[in-house]
């Protein structure tokens, strides 16, 4: 289902996350697009309270990722992966923390955020994640499209 939103403020970006949250059931892979500060982990943090994550969620950065425990529909208990590939080089680095096993597990969802640093279209074919891309404008305006 493709979507665009527009955020005025980093609650807008929050709360149209949270919204589009509580849409997952478990097995959706999203990746997450947009410059360096414009919303990522802001709307991640609303995909996770939709969730029902209780701890606070935070920039991967420099972790990679991290895994928290979540409730999907229907009350499924699950996990949510927050991956940041900034400082990867390779797919094989993705690889070696065991991504290809985690994305396989229909009781997750995988939010990643910086695909474009090495995810090909040919590996989108096969996995068939949903894109989220935050840009900002001039006037400080972000434009959220889901696809």
């Amino acid at each position: 289902m493709k979507k665009t939103f527009k955020s005025r403020s980093s609650a807008d970006t929050f709360n149209f996350g949270l919204a589009w949250g509580k849409e997952l059931s478990g097995g959706e892979i999203i990746l997450l697009s947009g410059i360096l500060g414009v919303g990522k982990t802001v709307f991640a943090r609303g995909v996770a309270k939709a969730l029902k994550v209780k701890n606070k969620i935070t920039s991967p950065t420099f972790n990679i990722f991290r895994v928290y425990d979540c409730q999907l529909s229907g009350k499924k208990k699950g996990k949510l992966y927050h991956f940041d590939c900034y400082r990867l080089r390779k797919y094989q680095e993705l690889v070696n923390l065991g991504f290809e096993e985690i994305i396989k597990d229909k009781n997750s969802v995988v939010l990643l955020e910086w695909p474009e640093r090495f995810l090909k279209k040919h590996w989108e074919k096969n996995f068939l994640p949903r894109r989220v891309n935050i840009s900002l404008d001039k006037e400080g305006t972000r434009t959220i499209k889901v696809k």
